[in-house]
This record gives C-alpha cells, sequence and structure tokens, in this order.
C-alpha cells in the first residue's frame, strides 16, 4: 500500500489527465504516473521541505539574536523578567533543533532497494514516508516559532511598558 503522499500525488495527476480530455464519449482513465515520474516528484517535494526548513533556521537565528539583545542591554533593569527571557531563549533553539531535523540527510530505506529486481516501490514507499515525516517536522517547527515569536512580543511590550 503506497503512502499517503504518494497516493494524493497519483490522484492528482489522474484528475489533471481527466480534465485535460476531452469530453468526447467515455475518456478512459489515465495511467498513474511513472515510477521515475513519482521518485522525481518525491525528491523535489524533499528539496523544497529543506529550503524551507533552512529559511526557518534563519528567522529563528534572528530572532534568537533579537532576544539574546533584548536579553542583555533591555532587561538590565528588569530581573524579574530574566527566566522568562531566557526560557524563550532556550524555546527558540530547540525550534531551530527542530529545522535541523527536517533538513537531515538520511535515506535509510535505499540500502533495502534491490537493484536486480526493476521495482522501484521500496524507493517510492520510503521517500514517501520520509516526506510525511519531515512534513510533520516542518510543521511543528513552524508552529513552534510562532509560538516564539508571539513570546518575544510579550516580552517586548512587558519591556516597553514597564520600562
Amino acid at each position: 500500500m503506497p503512502v499517503k503522499v504518494v497516493q494524493r500525488f497519483e490522484r492528482m495527476i489522474q484528475t489533471s489527465a481527466t480534465k485535460a480530455e476531452p469530453r468526447q464519449g467515455q475518456p478512459s482513465p489515465p495511467p498513474p504516473p511513472a515510477d521515475a515520474e513519482t521518485i522525481k516528484w518525491l525528491y523535489d517535494v524533499l528539496t523544497i521541505l529543506d529550503s524551507k526548513a533552512g529559511a526557518l533556521l534563519a528567522f529563528d537565528g534572528l530572532l534568537l539574536a533579537a532576544e539574546a539583545l533584548m536579553h542583555e542591554k533591555m532587561l538590565e533593569k528588569m530581573d524579574w523578567l530574566h527566566p522568562y527571557s531566557l526560557a524563550l531563549i532556550l524555546f527558540t533553539l530547540v525550534t531551530a533543533l527542530l529545522c535541523l531535523f527536517v533538513a537531515q540527510v538520511s535515506y535509510d530505506f535505499l540500502g533495502n532497494i534491490d537493484l536486480d529486481k526493476h521495482d522501484n516501490t521500496v524507493e517510492i514507499d520510503g521517500l514517501g514516508k520520509v516526506v510525511e515525516l519531515r512534513t510533520t517536522r516542518l510543521g511543528l517547527a513552524w508552529g513552534f516559532s510562532v509560538i516564539a515569536v508571539i513570546c518575544f512580543i510579550i516580552l517586548v511590550f512587558f519591556v516597553l511598558v514597564k520600562g
């Protein structure tokens, strides 16, 4: 049974082909995409995920720099905000660490591929699972980044109001 992301891709290809066909008579269902096309698409998705994780990592780095500056300079007179500021810095570091797990280079399933067979099912299933896992990790990292930004805005608000 193919992974959900592969099933969605095949359904998308079939839907696109069906819409492109003329409506004369009963159109035959389009063939599923070739293995090479599916594999290329999955690697393209991984490349996109890696790019997004890199951009989010850069954003988290900027946020971390702003938080560290805030902690060092603006909170000198506000001791009661130091634990909150340190917790926010640690949280942002965890968020950046999650981005690194999206862009990790690990394709364990490649060791299970039998080159004597002309069956790409193992590679397609393995790639599909990697895409789903890394998509989940990126969503989690993005959500944590949003939380970190909200917490930073709250910290800035307290510094401006109470400072």
